[in-house]
């Protein structure tokens, strides 16, 4: 090897880029380090489930449009959350989804991370400040945390890029492969995952685009920014518009209440905002450190204090002056949005931002905060390893003296001596270092590099106890099955459980909590969401049960004791899963069993259950009243009769023949694709367990027939009497027109590299050939 390679290779090795990325790596090293994984609820629970729908799927070469082991059948492709198109997600196809998702939460802290190196180049940051601002970003406990919750954590990590993208539309020579990059990066954060990140990233994308335009002729770029977007949101169309009509369908489609957002496992608590914001060194639950979960900051004392000086240090020039006060107001803005309808900003937002109503969690907006506090951490850096000045220590002298005077006569819950002290030491040490630095100019390299050290100790200390540690396991989630769950697997109609939340990976799942069905192969009635799949007309069944039901929570919640199997029958429950600590005699009297279970579960059935299909031979309107009052209110007048929206003509059962609904065999092609065989002696309203959502279909011996609801809830059609083979195909709304679109968009992004390569080769031979000395043609 010469000696320009090697200073390249050394170079490379000790790049901004590669450090961050090796960083990246080790933060994440519990998730795809051979041997260990990390089991977190909403892992096992609902990131989970919702990739093995997605790959039982794809490895039989279909788009997954619905997911038919939970509530009867909702939408998949629909639901954003599940990131059902995203490309990345190819590698779930490669290995066991748990430690496929372990290597995608890996690459894609190493993303978030090197975004926000260069978009610390691009702002202006030396190569220590950029380093280090992607350093603190992804080893913040807001990151971290953010990486047991992968739909989160996948749309987050592109936020970095996408401005880095805008920027680069705003101010390079030509615009079209910063339009291009634009368009890709802005279809990642629509197809990786969780809405409200994604609607948080596009708010802090817009609210950037302004900054950057300040000053110059930069607003004239503004229509290659909306291009390049437009240009993304059209590649990810199928996502989108599959999204749209599930949320219009969905039972929160017009936002959330006010007061369910008061929740404090849900907001950032002011009594624990210091908490919260610092976070602890030791061995402590962080959850209960930060007042709840969804709240934990900790970017610790160290980097807030620097986020400072080098936000004021931005401000103090006039050319980062204009971004500096505009992400400045912004990362402010979010941090009080954390606190939830507390505070008169939030109820604004609230009442007149569009879309802001839908997010469930209000403390996920201090991500915006951290993301820019590590900005500014940086540049930060910078200034300490160049030189520092007097108003550079003035400042963080006032900043250390305010927050003391803040935590002093603020309502704020703060923590015993020993988390003060430690606070206290970390503060002394940086600003110690800055003063020395100060007055000793010539010493500023090394000074600077405690003061990284410091803040790198601190931010290694947390990490060490943080979440995904607590939560690391020798096993994946997909290896906790039981041999009563293989049991069910084998079982036709569906069922619930009646087990305890929140106990631990192992019981969780083979105690069938909500989802966790998924994973053991078991169809379930129940289901839990925070969204798109809780339907309209699921929030409105399950008010046959209680007139106030939980919606956003499991059916099991809105059931009372003891179970009727009647009703349960009517939803197509067959089975229910009790654990033996609970008395059977209060919960199932009615019921046959226990059919199946082992030391710590049981298996009971539903005398009452018919089948997975059913003829009614009878069926009426509802009148004026809801399906689901006259199942509570009624329910031995509607035994034998399906409440059905439409009828023709009416369907009475003949006097003399058998009027009780019978079972019919249901024949699952794939979730999208149902057959059933029916002999029928009379006409009647054939039903299906599964819900009646906006693209089911039915042929009745090859003849289209329309559609009607029953109990306001499953799919049925009217079918005259004799011998008829049943078809019901599920077509999601608009997808042929969307994937078309999609194509296009991704021809044109690519144009855009195409043509930025080959026009300058061609006018660069047009200039050659203009310049070239004329003379005879030798032959």
């Amino acid at each position: 090897m010469n000696r320009p390679d090697a200073d390249q290779l050394r170079r490379a090795l000790v790049s901004p880029y590669t450090i961050v990325a090796v960083v990246s790596l080790w933060l994440t090293r519990t998730y795809w380090v051979p041997g260990r994984y990390v089991a977190a609820f909403d892992t096992y629970t609902y990131s989970g489930p919702n990739v093995e729908v997605a790959k039982d799927a794809y490895r039989r070469w279909r788009i997954p449009l619905v997911n038919d082991w939970i509530f009867g059948g909702v939408p998949h492709l629909g639901n954003q959350q599940t990131g059902a198109l995203y490309p990345p997600k190819v590698l779930t196809l490669l290995f066991e989804s748990n430690r496929s998702m372990g290597i995608l939460i890996g690459l894609h802290m190493v993303v978030l991370g090197c975004g926000m190196v260069a978009l610390a180049r691009r702002l202006g940051a030396r190569n220590a400040g950029a380093t280090m601002a992607g350093i603190f970003t992804v080893a913040s406990g807001a990151m971290i945390t953010k990486t047991t919750q992968f739909e989160q954590i996948l749309v987050l990590a592109w936020a970095p890029l996408l401005l880095v993208t805008i920027h680069a539309t705003l101010h390079a020579k030509d615009p079209r492969r910063a339009m291009a990059a634009t368009a890709g990066v802005t279809a990642a954060v629509l197809l990786a995952g969780h809405p409200q990140l994604v609607y948080q990233v596009m708010v802090f994308a817009a609210v950037a685009t302004i900054a950057f335009t300040i000053g110059g002729e930069r607003w004239r770029r503004l229509p290659h920014v909306a291009a390049g977007t437009v240009l993304g949101a059209l590649i990810a169309a199928p996502q989108l518009v599959a999204s749209l009509l599930a949320v219009a369908d969905s039972a929160v489609s017009g936002g959330r209440d006010e007061t369910k957002l008061l929740d404090p496992a849900l907001r950032l608590r002011p009594s624990t905002t210091w908490q919260a914001l610092l976070g602890t060194v030791q061995d402590r639950d962080h959850a209960v450190f930060a007042g709840a979960f969804e709240a934990i900051v900790f970017i610790g004392v160290v980097v807030a204090l620097l986020a400072i000086v080098g936000w004021i240090d931005a401000l103090r020039d006039t050319g980062r002056r204009p971004v500096a006060i505009v992400l400045g107001a912004l990362a402010a803005l979010c941090f009080v949005w954390s606190y939830g309808p507390h505070t008169f900003v939030f109820r604004a937002a609230f009442d007149y931002l569009p879309g802001f109503d839908l997010a469930r969690v209000s403390a996920r907006w201090i991500v915006v905060t951290v993301i820019v506090a590590a900005l500014y951490a940086g540049f930060a850096i910078d200034v300490l390893v160049r030189r520092v000045e007097r108003w550079h220590v003035i400042t963080a002298i006032a900043t250390v003296v305010g927050v003391i005077l803040v935590m002093a006569v603020g309502p704020f819950v703060l923590s015993e001596r020993r988390v003060l002290a430690l606070w206290a030491v970390f503060a002394a040490a940086v600003l110690a270092l800055i003063i020395v630095s100060w007055r000793f100019p010539a010493r500023a390299r090394p000074l600077g590099a405690a003061v990284v050290a410091v803040a790198c100790v601190e931010l290694t200390l947390m990490s060490i106890h943080s979440i995904p540690q607590d939560l690391r396991t020798d096993r994946p989630f997909t290896d906790r099955g039981t041999a009563t769950l293989e049991w069910l697997a084998r079982q036709d109609g569906t069922t619930i459980a009646f087990t305890d939340d929140g106990r631990g990976v192992a019981y969780d799942i083979a105690g069938l909590r909500p989802n966790t069905n998924v994973l053991a192969r078991v169809r379930s009635i129940d289901g839990y969401d925070g969204g798109a799949q809780i339907t309209k007309q699921w929030a409105e069944a399950m008010r046959r049960f209680t007139p106030t039901p939980a919606t956003e929570l499991p059916m099991r919640n809105s059931l009372s004791v003891p179970t009727d199997p009647a009703a349960m029958a009517r939803m197509g429950v067959r089975f229910i899963l009790l654990d033996q600590a609970r008395p059977a005699v209060d919960f199932l009297p009615e019921w046959v069993g226990p059919v199946a279970g082992d030391d710590q579960l049981a298996v009971w059935e539903n005398p009452a259950w018919v089948g997975d299909a059913i003829s009614w031979p009878s069926a009426a309107l509802p009148g004026d009243a809801a399906p689901a009052d006259l199942l509570r209110e009624q329910p031995d007048r509607w035994a034998n009769t399906a409440i059905v929206d439409a009828l023709d003509t009416p369907l009475t059962c003949p006097s003399g023949a058998n009027c009780s609904p019978t079972g019919l065999e249901l024949h699952r092609i794939t979730p999208e694709h149902l057959r059933i065989d029916a002999q029928l002696e009379q006409r009647s309203i054939v039903m299906v367990d599964r819900q009646a959502i906006r693209g089911w279909s039915v042929e009745v011996d090859g003849i289209s027939r329309p559609t009607v609801v029953v109990d306001g809830l499953f799919l049925g059609v009217d079918v005259p009497a004799g011998e008829h083979t049943i078809v019901w195909r599920y077509h999601q709304p608009g997808l042929l027109l969307t994937l078309v679109v999609a194509f296009a968009a991704l021809v044109a992004t690519g144009a855009l590299v195409v043509r930025r390569r080959v026009v300058p080769v061609a006018e660069d031979l047009q200039t050659a050939q203009a310049e070239a000395p004329r003379g005879p043609i030798l032959g």
